[in-house]
């Protein structure tokens, strides 16, 4: 299972699939493969910075300068382009020097050409299958590259973008969603969550999340929900940005019934249960987590969405589950309108409940399944 650290989204996917196999009881195990350590020795921005590359990216996430990505990301693929024998060798390489898989999967985008080609020189036989963690690709040579066989997508749309990139009708497998961790499907009661948590039934329960770093946003949107709604409560979850922890809860500490404050915590699932309303960047995990609570969302289109994520705003959107602001200064208004708008927010949970059960990770682990089926025979 080959995947980077770059955002928290595809180690996260890479752990689901791997505690799906076990759920599942598959005669195999997955073994992971973090892509950066293979490149260690031809990463120039280490040497130079110390630095290596997933730093850069989750820097940048932290201090939301997300508008540098375009331009970062095609300069990254110039250079991928031009080291592409080397990074073809380096892995192969690697790979020779382990022990046979069954099957090689890619949670990670940028380098699938690289990853396919590698294996065809190392593996010969082994199936390759790329899983998008994103609802939909960022063209050109993001997710989908001219040549690949097999992918894994969890929305219509990628699966039309797969087809018109080549890969053949039976290669293209349309999961029922995002990848989600098993621990997503844990029953929680609603009322314990929240008075677990201090929060009454009656509450008006904000959860705001942005991802697995955080951002600067959350700060303004948090006091901007407490100034403009009396009966708001506030679950915020930083992520791992101690800086934005120590900022909350300087916030938290003149409302300290009504903003808890969280940095890095596997209590999501449960935090999603407690709430009426998730806020959050457009990250496909975020959405898939929350879809899979029936729990609405608003999220905003501003100039530093990540450009793989924006497709996402057209989804929530277009599936009438939550709001799309233009600016994430709007957001505390909107949070607070809706407050006052049960009905509103119950027609974005009935269409939440509408969409399909998402199985994912356990459907992935199916077809990984039979595909290495195929190898042992």
């Amino acid at each position: 299972m080959v995947y980077v650290d770059a955002g928290g989204g595809h180690r996260n996917a890479a752990q689901a699939i791997a505690a799906a196999a076990r759920e599942l009881g598959v005669a195999w195990e997955v073994r992971a493969l973090n892509l950066q350590d293979v490149f260690a020795a031809l990463d120039h921005l280490q040497r130079l910075t110390g630095l290596t590359t997933e730093d850069v990216y989750n820097l940048l996430l932290r201090r939301r300068l997300t508008i540098l990505m375009v331009p970062l990301l095609r300069l990254l693929h110039l250079t991928i382009r031009l080291r592409r024998k080397t990074l073809v060798r380096y892995l192969a390489e690697h790979l020779r020097a382990g022990s046979r898989p069954l099957a090689v999967v890619s949670v990670m985008p940028n380098f699938n050409g690289v990853i396919r080609d590698a294996c065809q020189r190392a593996l010969p036989g082994v199936p390759f299958t790329v899983v998008l963690t994103d609802y939909a690709d960022f063209p050109p040579r993001f997710w989908i590259e001219p040549g690949l066989e097999r992918v894994v997508v969890g929305s219509d749309e990628a699966a039309r973008q797969a087809a018109v990139m080549g890969v053949p009708a039976h290669g293209v497998f349309r999961a029922s969603g995002m990848i989600l961790h098993p621990r997503h499907y844990a029953n929680h009661d609603r009322l314990t969550e929240r008075r677990s948590l201090g929060m009454r039934e009656t509450d008006f329960v904000v959860l705001v999340v942005f991802g697995g770093k955080g951002s600067p946003e959350m700060v303004p949107i948090a006091r901007g929900i407490l100034a403009g709604s009396t009966h708001a409560k506030i679950i915020a979850v930083c992520g791992d940005n101690p800086g934005l922890v120590r900022r909350l809860e300087s916030l938290a500490a003149a409302e300290p019934h009504r903003l808890k404050v969280y940095g890095f915590t596997d209590r999501l699932p449960a935090f999603l249960t407690a709430a009426d309303l998730l806020v959050t960047k457009p990250g496909p995990g975020s959405l898939a987590e929350a879809f899979n609570r029936g729990v609405p969302v608003v999220v905003a289109h501003s100039m530093d969405t990540i450009p793989q994520e924006r497709f996402n705003l057209h989804l929530v959107r277009d599936w009438g589950v939550g709001l799309v602001e233009r600016r994430w200064a709007d957001v505390p208004r909107a949070v607070c309108r809706l407050a006052e708008q049960p009905g509103r927010l119950k027609a974005f949970r009935e269409r939440l409940q509408a969409l399909p059960r998402n199985r994912a990770a356990f459907e992935v682990v199916e077809r990984l399944d039979r595909d290495a089926a195929h190898v042992r025979v």
